[in-house]
């Protein structure tokens, strides 16, 4: 076979993992009881890894947050410290299959989301969706009021969602996204859908659960129409936990951000990030106030959901969130377009009516990307330099990251046909 046919043969098998893949939320856990090299002090953060001499200053807020959430330091100063020193590892979420979204770290004692894939045996994981209150660590803000509720979640809120779907013997994923499928959501930025399905099949076992704050448990749960993203991206994580290390494979399968550079991940490559610097996020502000230049560069691991074919790669499957964020249905359609153009697959256990029944593409090729110089659109939360969310729209990625990724990809081709000729 030729590296091309090689190439392809390695893409094919990818797009089997995605579109055959079965994601079944199981599980909610400490995150060091059930992510693998998972120590008591690393801090998972979103995007590609990142020197501590460059963590923009929300980051940095949520990775002290974190330390001082596990005890190990009394102060904010006296945890960056220990980070600087070397005694906190960061260590990027994705090459973990964790995802982090926007400013949000994972740390030891955290509950988080497990998904297994029930036909190829990945597992991934992501730490809980905060809900409605703006005030949390996934944007970057920390103070007494946020640890009360990150103890919260450690000692009741995760318990008690883990006990209830342990119970209901999982939750599959598949089939939420079946169930919605023409209802608005494009399952990165706009869930609501799948989140109230979600909590329809749920809430019945944490009804019957022991639990001492059970109604404050279900209160807090069903308000959250953000809940499913993060039980999503657990799941997004599961399949592509499969694909990693499948040699010569172009596709997509990893992206985020670190508030200072973008990257991607390819199949062939595995956990290496390929990365340029951030775009911003554009589209409307939560306030009047704020500028562009009150943003930091795209941040979070959310996004992970694109690699499966969701948010932006679907937009015309949300055309709410495109009003929401100053587009138009043109706009959505374009943006399906687009990411059809350069994904080697549909999937078809969700279509989308309004777009002739059509399932939402999958399998980014970065051959198709830099080939036909067409850049897929992210959908995604813009944060603000002192903290907090400042808007939320969207952002081309970046062709740079593309074509490193070839090159790597190339390197390994090479490598593969030297160790060949001396067998």
């Amino acid at each position: 076979m030729t590296i091309e046919q090689r190439v392809d043969a390695a893409n094919a098998r990818v797009l089997e993992i995605m579109t055959k893949s079965r994601p079944v939320w199981v599980d909610v856990r400490p995150a060091i009881d059930v992510i693998p090299g998972m120590t008591k002090t690393t801090i998972l953060t979103p995007g590609p890894g990142i020197d501590p001499d460059r963590v923009t200053p929300p980051q940095r807020t949520s990775i002290c947050g974190a330390v001082l959430h596990e005890g190990l330091a009394n102060s904010m100063e006296e945890a960056w410290s220990m980070v600087e020193r070397g005694e906190i590892q960061l260590v990027s979420s994705q090459t973990m299959n964790v995802g982090n979204a926007a400013c949000m770290v994972t740390s030891a004692s955290m509950p988080v989301i497990v998904v297994e894939d029930k036909i190829f045996g990945g597992r991934g994981f992501a730490p809980l969706h905060p809900g409605g209150n703006p005030k949390c660590l996934r944007w970057g803000l920390y103070d007494e009021e946020v640890e009360h509720d990150l103890r919260w979640f450690r000692d009741v809120y995760g318990p008690a969602l883990g006990q209830a779907v342990r119970a209901a013997g999982g939750m599959d994923v598949i089939t939420i996204l079946s169930k919605t499928a023409g209802m608005g959501d494009e399952n990165h930025n706009r869930q609501p859908a799948a989140s109230m399905c979600l909590a329809l099949q749920l809430i019945p076992f944490l009804l019957d659960m022991e639990c001492a704050e059970k109604n404050a448990v279900i209160k807090h749960f069903s308000a959250n129409d953000r809940f499913f993203l993060h039980v999503m991206m657990a799941g997004v994580e599961s399949i592509t936990a499969s694909c990693k290390g499948i040699a010569l494979s172009t596709v997509m399968v990893g992206m985020g951000g670190n508030g200072v550079e973008f990257g991607i991940q390819l199949a062939g490559t595995g956990n290496r990030w390929y990365t340029t610097a951030a775009p911003k996020i554009k589209g409307t502000f939560l306030k009047p106030t704020y500028k562009e230049e009150d943003l930091i560069g795209y941040l979070g691991d959310s996004c992970v959901t694109e690699v499966w074919g969701l948010g932006g790669m679907s937009a015309i499957a949300g055309p709410a969130y495109m009003r929401l964020t100053g587009s138009n249905y043109a706009e959505a359609r374009n943006r399906t377009e687009k990411a059809r153009a350069v994904s080697l697959g549909e999937h078809t256990f969700a279509p989308v009516p309004w777009e002739d029944m059509a399932g939402f593409p999958v399998g980014v090729d970065a051959r198709k990307v830099v080939g036909y110089n067409i850049l897929p659109i992210s959908h995604g939360g813009s944060a603000l330099r002192c903290g907090g969310q400042g808007g939320a729209g969207a952002a081309e990625l970046p062709l740079g990251c593309f074509k490193e990724s070839l090159r790597g990809i190339y390197a390994q081709a090479k490598e593969i046909m030297a160790r060949e000729e001396t067998e």
